[in-house]
This record gives C-alpha cells, sequence and structure tokens, in this order.
C-alpha cells in the first residue's frame, strides 16, 4: 500500500537474534562519508549508523538521487527473535526545497491567472505542470522505498508486515 505521503512505516519479524541482525546490518553500511566523490562497487550500499537501541541510514545512490529515503529502526528483543520497527521519510531538506518551489510557483501561477492575461487551456497547462513534476517526484521517492524495503528484507531476513 502506498501513501500519499513521502514516508512509510512497517516492521520486519525475524527469528534471529538480535547480535546476528546487528551483525548483517552492520556488514551492509558504512560509516557516512562528508565527501564521496564516486559511487564505488567495494561501497557498502548502505552508510549510516548502527547500535543496539536500532539504526540511521540511506542508501548509497550511484549519481545524484534527492528521492532516496532516510531510513530509521529501532529494535525490539521479545522472548524469541528480534522485530525490527522502520520508518522511512523523504529528507527534510528536500521536503522543504519542494514545498518553497510549490508555493513560489503557484504564487507566480495565481498573480498571471488573476491577470486575465491568459487563456483558460494555458492556465491549465500552467496549473498542471507542476502537478505533474510533483507526480514523477512522488514515484521516485516510492520506487526508492520499495528498492530499499527489498534490501532490508534481504540484509535483516524474516516477515514484514505492516503498522
Amino acid at each position: 500500500m502506498v501513501h500519499l505521503l513521502p514516508q512509510d512505516r512497517f516492521i520486519i519479524q525475524t527469528p534471529d537474534a538480535l547480535q546476528a541482525v546487528i551483525a548483517r546490518l552492520e556488514a551492509h553500511v558504512e560509516t557516512p562519508k562528508a565527501f564521496r566523490w564516486s559511487y564505488r562497487r567495494n561501497n557498502a550500499p548502505y552508510e549510516g549508523s548502527v547500535s543496539e537501541a536500532g539504526f540511521s541510514m540511506h542508501r548509497i545512490p550511484q549519481g545524484r538521487n534527492s528521492f532516496i529515503p532516510q531510513i530509521k529502526g529501532r529494535f525490539e528483543t521479545p522472548a524469541r527473535g528480534t522485530v525490527v520497527h522502520i520508518s522511512m521519510k523523504l529528507h527534510p531538506f528536500v521536503m522543504s526545497f519542494l514545498v518553497m518551489w510549490f508555493l513560489a510557483f503557484y504564487s507566480g501561477a495565481l498573480a498571471i491567472g488573476l491577470s486575465g492575461e491568459v487563456a483558460n487551456s494555458e492556465a491549465l497547462l500552467i496549473l498542471g505542470l507542476p502537478l505533474f513534476v510533483l507526480f514523477i517526484f512522488w514515484m521516485s521517492f516510492w520506487f526508492e522505498v520499495e528498492r530499499s524495503r527489498k534490501d532490508l528484507l534481504n540484509i535483516i531476513g524474516g516477515q514484514v508486515t505492516r503498522h
């Protein structure tokens, strides 16, 4: 199920002990670097941090990709196995940029529309273009969420359940 807002939550339940889950995550997560000049094959697929309480990470892109979700997880250790609560969100800077871009675009479009200088068909185009751009951005984010969800399921093991 895909949500309208760029965020997702789910749970992975695994019969494995917490230390095994942490070890598997650490094998796929490297320490963040201030500057990453290029994607190298010897990099881990994710960067971030893993601890006994949980993790915070994101996929290392092969180029520029602003729509990679910021992934946070926390661990629960019931009597048997491990439960991992995971949330994925769009980076706050990217979300702020999108909101500001839409506000600026639509305030300009509103001014043009109210001036009466534009035909109805042109006004629909002006109003529809940002919605089309938003749809493309939205699809890019959800593509990355599904990719990261599959990766996490393969890394952690177990079964996914929804919130």
